[in-house]
């Protein structure tokens, strides 16, 4: 049986810590020796931050919808919502006409409107672009995920396609790939293993992927296959669902196409190949609607996109046919201690001209990066980059005559992820940098409105002349 002394040892132990801990808050802790920064004691600052959150009065999701806004010399003294799409092309045109063209001919005919989401880890896992695919596959119809890459590092967390794989070997464009294998549009090559000989009766030996349709609306089932893949030398097999395909091909992407008068619910790929090919990843679509395509790549700060060759993303649009692309970047790019990005106006202008030159007829949507807190003085607070990149990537969007969207401005503006994280509802994680499933789903949402809302003055406009 414990004594009364041994009882009260842990919450003697516990008091003591509270008392050193309250005591050592009152001296500075903050110093900087040889670039190693430590950081002040403050062990009540998370209970009187969340304090001061339920004072303040928590943002407004909802902003007011407007016609294409031109924030150009012709109409400075016109005001413009920040959180708007803001579009650089002339008075007369606008630089998503490509876009909402497609979208007309999806509705009017069986025809296909397509979009590339780029960006880092704030897409991954096909956060916020499974949000934007749904809410356009609602109205303008469309059955399928779109193209999925042949391994993941979150197939685990992803939702809308449940994906496993085993027998790859993966380069990227963070990696030096070797000079002989060629990465894809989704900054990633996949290399299946070689065999000596090949059994043609034989359907269960090499490198394998399986994708298995998502039991949500709209990606429960595929009628139409694509897989890209590199160039190939005769005797690269693959079979899909039991049937044999002959990989082979000169151009830097090459495609297997399978369609079915029925629905497949899954899509299982056994890779038998004699000598070395780059499999760049699936398709699962149907003949018609609108498909988003997430490209995300975590650490990605948007300047290394510029690896993948101009041959290759016109030969991915060759066969996928862009309409629009999405450029989400930034997250890796900020810190407090950037005040200055010269440096990545001039690499992402060299980034916007390449993926001009690879998509020619696509519009381009440039989406700024969000807002990202860090903790000083006990408080979580804007990271004071973070609105001067938004201002470079604005400039970028006009000096290139391209649309943008500050994602920044849509969330709330300075304080806004605080609140995000903080609120009655959580819409994003505890690291202040990344939305959660509810977030995500906020923010598809608040784009799909603000592309719809433009979409109609187009047309409107159009239909003026």
């Amino acid at each position: 049986m414990n004594s009364p002394n041994k009882l009260s040892q842990p919450f003697i132990m516990v008091l003591s810590v509270t008392v050193i801990l309250l005591l050592v808050s009152l001296v500075p802790t903050e110093w900087n020796v040889m670039g190693i920064k430590t950081k002040k004691v403050e062990p009540l600052a998370d209970i009187l931050s969340k304090a001061a959150l339920k004072k303040a009065p928590l943002p407004s999701f909802i902003v007011n919808d407007s016609i294409i806004a031109k924030d150009s010399t012709a109409v400075a003294k016109r005001k413009v919502d920040p959180a708007n799409i803001l579009d650089f092309e002339s008075d007369t045109t606008s630089a998503l006409a490509h876009f909402f063209n497609a979208l007309n001919k999806t509705l009017k005919t069986k025809n296909k409107a397509r979009i590339a989401y780029f960006g880092d880890s704030m897409i991954e896992g096909d956060l916020i672009s499974q949000d934007l695919r749904s809410n356009m596959q609602d109205h303008f119809g469309g059955y399928g995920v779109g193209f999925v890459p042949v391994t993941s590092i979150v197939s685990g967390f992803r939702t809308s396609v449940i994906h496993s794989f085993g027998g790859w070997t993966t380069y990227n464009l963070l990696e030096n790939a070797p000079a002989n294998h060629t990465l894809g549009i989704s900054g990633y090559s996949f290399v299946p293993g070689t065999m000596g000989s090949i059994d043609t009766t034989d359907v269960n030996s090499g490198s394998w992927v399986k994708y298995v349709a998502a039991n949500k609306k709209h990606i429960d089932q595929f009628y139409e296959i694509k897989l890209l893949y590199g160039k190939s030398a005769e005797g690269n097999d693959v079979i899909i669902n039991g049937k044999r395909y002959p990989l082979h091909g000169t151009n830097s992407v090459n495609q297997v196409s399978v369609q079915s008068t029925n629905p497949m619910k899954a899509i299982n790929a056994k890779f038998q190949c004699k000598t070395s090919i780059d499999v760049f990843g699936f398709s699962m679509e149907s003949d018609s609607g609108v498909f988003v395509d997430n490209f995300s790549f975590r650490g990605n700060s948007g300047l290394p996109i510029a690896k993948v060759t101009q041959a290759v993303y016109s030969g991915t649009n060759a066969c996928l046919d862009y309409d629009l692309i999405i450029l989400e970047y930034g997250l890796n790019a900020v810190s407090p201690e950037v005040t200055d990005f010269s440096w990545y106006e001039r690499g992402m202008n060299n980034v916007i001209k390449h993926i001009k030159a690879s998509f020619p007829y696509s519009s381009i949507l440039l989406v700024s990066v969000g807002d990202k807190s860090y903790r000083k003085n006990g408080e979580y607070i804007t990271d004071p980059s973070v609105p001067l990149l938004v201002a470079a990537q604005k400039r970028l969007a006009e000096n290139n005559k391209i649309a943008f969207w500050s994602l920044y401005d849509a969330m709330g503006g300075e304080g806004s992820m605080v609140k995000w994280v903080e609120g009655d509802t959580a819409f994003a994680n505890k690291d202040y940098t990344h939305f959660n499933f509810k977030g995500a789903r906020k923010v598809g949402k608040l784009m799909y409105d603000k592309l719809m809302s433009e979409y109609k003055d187009y047309n409107k406009a159009q239909a003026k002349k």
